[in-house]
Parts: C-alpha cells; structure tokens; sequence
C-alpha cells in the first residue's frame, strides 16, 4: 500500500522541503496549491528540481473551500495531511483581517471536519504559530497562554484552537507545531531575513541603495527552515498527537541579523543614532540602512523566544546552523540569484 501525504501550502518554504523530504523517503505526495496557481507559484519546488517526479501530484485546493476539502480529504484519506497553507505575512494580514482568518483559522476548520468525516485516522499536522502565545519573561513553551495582539496572530489562534479542540473532542489525530521563525533561501521576497540577504547581495555587487527597515530593535528565534521540516515529520509518525515548540533559542535583533548579513560579505557595519533617525554605514560612512517609520508595528512584540525542550528530546529537532551560518547562507543565495539575473 502507497503512503499517501497531502501537504497543502506545498509552493512555500516550508511545504518545498517537506514534498521534498517525503519524496525521498518514499511518500506518494499529493502537493495542494491555489486553484489558478501559475509558474510564479512554482518556483521554489523547481529550484529543489521536484517538477516532473513520479509520485508528486499538483493539486488545486482552495481551503476556504470547505467542500473542495472535504472532497480532497474523502477521496485521497492521506495517511499524514500537513496543513501549511496559510496567509503568513503579518502585514498581510493587518491589510485584510477578515481574509487571513478566513484562509487561516477557517481554512484549518474546514479540514479537521473533512478528517473527522472522511478520514478519522489521518495525523493532522497544523503549522502553527509563537506569534499566538504570551511570553513569560520572554520565553514561550507549548503551557503558555494564548493570546492574539495583531490580526496574524488571531487568525492562527483560531486555528490552533480548532486542532486542541477537534483532539479532546473527536479523538483526532491532530497536532500543532507552534513554529517560530525559520529562515532559508526559499523564503518569500517580502520576509525581511530575505529583505536584507538581497540588499547585501546588491551592495557587494556594487549597488549603492539604502535599505529600509522596521522596528531594529524587535528580537526573534531565528531557525533554520529544513531543520524544523525534519521535525515535523516526526510529528506526524507519532501515534500520540501532541503539540510541540519549534524553535531554535538563537535569538537576535534585527539589527544584530542585518550585521551579520552584512559581515558575511565583508561588509561592517556602524551603527549610529536611535529611533526613527537610527543608521548603519559602511567602512566609508556610507548609508547602508535606514529606518522606515511605515515599517513599524504598533502591537510588534519586542522578544519572542521559544523553549523547544520537548521537540528535542522527543522529536529529535535539531539545529544545523548557527545565527552566522544562517545569515550567510541566505546571503550566498542571494547572490548567486543576482548573478543568474545578470547572465540572463
């Protein structure tokens, strides 16, 4: 018999390696994406060379679609379903509320009631989010309290909740991956990890921009992407569905990021002003970045760090790379994106 995994949000960061990981272990994968999805919603599983493999199906799968789900979940009854698809910038989300919990928190709701229905011994996998959670001296374990400060964070407490409750009240195998940020050079181009790797890129290249930043000060648990994938497949073999934190407890400004970013390129950085008039300039005295009021989030939380004990010990979560090593990679990757767009 075929193991058969439906992995919706299959065109972002995270659902590119995990149609990735399972196809090298051997799933049949069935890679849900928009309907209407076109070449621009592929990229990322082009640049891992997944395009064309046997055992993996492009899918159109609208989750705010709650027949579409039923009828994807009734006639695959995947053996593992991860459920990635989500709207995940923040500032998205703060642009329309009603659509990220629609998408969101709806979307999580609508494929729990396909399971339950349909498919009752699928392990739901839901990518959840620390952004939910209230920290306790800046630290976030799976006992925190929940809360929502910004519409992101609302739209994903709904959807946590729907898979805490469809677990105690079905008997689900559903499971929550409170995810902190992870990072890699499949990032979206609007993430700023990936805002800065690209600005590097540019200034080595010769460029002579000014990056524009938020909130320099704001610090998070950087992990790498990968990494957290390989953890949430170990989540899903579990026969006891639980909820786990992914995060790495490296954490850093975004200024301490950028500098890093900055250095892998040879470039250092000196940091001067505070606030709105803050700057960073190179050996030359040159701007190299600046601070946009626009960018700054009225409810940013200024600490979020996450205490992923139990994945470690129980999933096996581990941490390939260093903050440095992370900024690096990202940067490399940039680079080598200007250098193709230039042979072009």
């Amino acid at each position: 018999m075929k193991r058969c995994a439906l992995v919706t949000g299959a065109g972002g960061q995270d659902g590119a390696y995990l149609c990735r990981d399972l196809l090298a272990a051997g799933w049949q994968v069935q890679a849900a994406l928009r309907p209407g999805f076109g070449e621009a919603s592929l990229w990322r599983l082009r640049e891992l060379d997944l395009l064309g493999q046997p055992r993996l199906e492009l899918i159109a799968l609208d989750v705010r679609d709650a027949l579409a789900c039923a009828d994807a979940v009734r006639s695959l009854r995947p053996q593992q379903l991860y459920h990635l698809a989500a709207v995940s910038s923040v500032a998205r989300a703060a642009q329309d509320p009603l659509d990220s919990v629609n998408s969101n928190g709806m979307g999580t709701l609508h494929l729990l009631q396909a399971v339950q229905r349909h498919s009752a011994d699928t392990h739901f996998v839901l990518a959840s989010s620390g952004e939910i959670f209230v920290p306790q001296n800046g630290i976030v374990d799976e006992s925190s309290s929940l809360q929502a400060r910004h519409p992101y964070a609302l739209s994903k407490l709904l959807a946590h909740a729907a898979v805490r409750t469809y677990r105690d009240s079905f008997a689900l195998r559903a499971s929550a991956a409170i995810l902190f940020n992870h990072e890699s050079p499949l990032r979206d181009a609007a993430f700023v990890t990936r805002k800065i790797a690209a600005a590097v890129a540019r200034r080595s290249a010769g460029h002579a921009e000014v990056l524009q930043l938020g909130n320099l000060a704001a610090q998070r648990d950087f992990g790498y992407a990968p990494d957290y994938v390989a953890a949430l497949q170990q989540l899903a073999a579990r026969e006891q569905p639980e909820d786990f934190v992914f995060a790495s407890g490296q954490v850093a400004s975004i200024r301490q990021f950028a500098t890093l970013a900055y250095a892998s390129a040879d470039i250092a950085l000196e940091w001067q002003g505070s606030g709105a008039a803050e700057t960073a300039r190179d050996a030359t005295g040159t701007v190299c970045i600046s601070v946009d009021e626009t960018l700054l989030r009225r409810a940013d939380a200024p600490l979020l760090r996450g205490d992923a004990r139990r994945a470690r010990q129980e999933l096996g979560l581990s941490h390939s790379l260093d903050l440095a090593g992370l900024a690096q990679l990202l940067v490399q990757a940039e680079q080598r994106r200007l250098r193709r767009a230039g042979a072009a």
